[in-house]
């Protein structure tokens, strides 16, 4: 009895270091699986618009992975761009280690290390038009998997709502005297809500 009683015990020391658990957080919260982070474009060090997930000035501020367990270890993450209406001249994703740049292409899978906190850093940098660009970011480690989806915005979208802006669906537009805006947005300066982050985003 004594033996299989070390052996559960053992066993269960092997699982949770083995399955340490994982999170994505946004502006220092936990993100449920599945959660939208609705980001406006902003005017970035050089003068262009831009759509980041990390700031430069306080880059752990921003989307990061948080694992949970104290041991490093690997992970696979796909980044896959849902749609794009913003023709930024670029698209990066620096998380863990190496920047990747898009390019033509609408899906990226990386490999990378794991341990404490991984920051995302997607980009869209010179944006040209206004829209929306959309995003679905699954990380696996181990046999744990979550999902977060990224919306980028720059300035008038037709409706939160519409098909095309699915990943937005959570997100609620409101006006600087809190009453919420559905349908096409009139030039000026709202707030866009989802429950995890709070965005001003400009209408001209």
């Amino acid at each position: 009895m004594k033996k299989i009683f070390t052996l559960c015990v053992g066993l269960t020391i092997a699982l949770s270091s083995w399955a340490q658990g994982f999170v994505f957080q946004f502006q220092g919260k936990n993100l449920a699986d599945g959660e939208t982070v609705v980001i406006a474009a902003e005017e970035d060090l050089f003068g262009d618009l831009s759509c980041e997930t990390n700031s430069a000035t306080n880059p752990n501020d921003g989307l990061v992975l948080r694992t949970l367990g104290s041991m490093a270890s690997s992970g696979s993450a796909t980044l896959q761009i849902t749609s794009n209406d913003l023709n930024p001249s670029s698209l990066q994703w620096c998380m863990g280690g190496a920047c990747m740049t898009l390019g033509s292409q609408t899906s990226l899978t990386k490999r990378f290390s794991a341990g404490g906190v991984t920051l995302v850093q997607f980009d869209a940098v010179g944006i040209t038009s206004e829209g929306l660009l959309t995003a679905t970011l699954r990380a696996t480690i181990g046999l744990e998997s979550h999902q977060v989806n990224i919306v980028f915005v720059n300035g008038d979208y037709d409706s939160i709502g519409s098909p095309r802006a699915s990943a937005a669906r959570a997100a609620i537009c409101r006006d600087l005297n809190g009453r919420e805006v559905q349908g096409r947005l009139l030039p000026g300066i709202y707030v866009v809500t989802d429950g995890t982050s709070v965005r001003k985003i400009a209408v001209k």
